[in-house]
């Protein structure tokens, strides 16, 4: 019986490591970049939504700590903070407290270099308006996922820097899919310039054969959302020409559907 319970206990692994702080240091930090966190989806929420019942006690004690008007996240913070000193050194290489409204103090960890931010409705709703031109640290957004609105985004984003910004994201049916507690965006597979080249070959045919116009329309879900994309940012090149006058790669993308058990 004990060397089947011995063996029962050697089967499970070891559940901890004790000689790691012996390791060399430059091993112990490949380990920790090691770990790190793939690219995240970070969905950031408006200050004002603090109003709304907490649905944890992680959510609930920042609320009750600070009346600060800011902007949030429930994303998770990089387990790496909390593990050491040494951790968490290499983590904030990475990761910095971002999105400061004016004063008060960040609450979101992002990786800018390869984090998505998503502000999904709050980014176009009018309290929130105001708070745009007093956000910190937007001009360190590289990807940024937005929901198709047109104009009014224009109108929105006439004072607001983005000057690093590579990617830009439209995400569609944000109203059918939950994001989940680990959001995912799944970008569509197919390349926009690939589905840009077919789209403008597929308009010079709708000019030259116009009584073919109904057969060649966009019925493509992934067509339409591409060609919706390139109307929005055309948009924005033509209302704020000097904040846009830059390549910048667009894509479109749907949130991966969460299956509740």
């Amino acid at each position: 019986m004990e060397q089947a319970s011995s063996l029962s206990v050697e089967s499970h692994g070891a559940t901890s490591f004790p000689k790691f702080r012996e390791l060399p240091a430059e091993l112990r930090v490949r380990i920790w970049q090691f770990a790190m966190p793939e690219a995240r989806t970070v969905i950031i929420k408006s200050p004002y939504t603090r109003e709304n019942t907490p649905t944890s006690l992680d959510v609930a004690l920042p609320q009750g700590l600070d009346n600060e008007v800011t902007w949030h996240s429930a994303a998770q913070i990089p387990a790496l903070l909390h593990v050491n000193a040494e951790a968490r050194h290499e983590a904030l290489m990475h990761y910095s407290l971002s999105l400061g409204v004016g004063e008060a103090q960040p609450r979101v960890y992002i990786d800018f270099n390869r984090d998505t931010l998503f502000f999904g409705d709050a980014e176009l709703t009018p309290e929130c308006s105001t708070l745009w031109t007093k956000t910190n640290d937007l001009d360190k957004v590289r990807r940024l996922a937005v929901i198709p609105e047109g104009a009014w985004r224009a109108l929105l984003w006439t004072n607001i820097d983005l000057t690093s910004l590579q990617m830009l994201i439209f995400v569609h049916d944000t109203e059918k899919i939950t994001p989940g507690f680990q959001p995912q965006l799944v970008e569509d597979e197919q390349s926009v310039a690939e589905l840009s080249l077919q789209l403008e070959l597929e308009q010079q045919i709708q000019q030259l054969e116009t009584t073919m116009e109904e057969v060649l329309e966009l019925e493509n879900p992934m067509k339409q959302r591409i060609q919706a994309a390139r109307d929005e940012l055309d948009t924005l090149k033509m209302v704020l020409p000097e904040q846009w006058d830059k390549d910048l790669l667009v894509s479109t993308a749907v949130f991966k559907e969460t299956r509740v058990c």
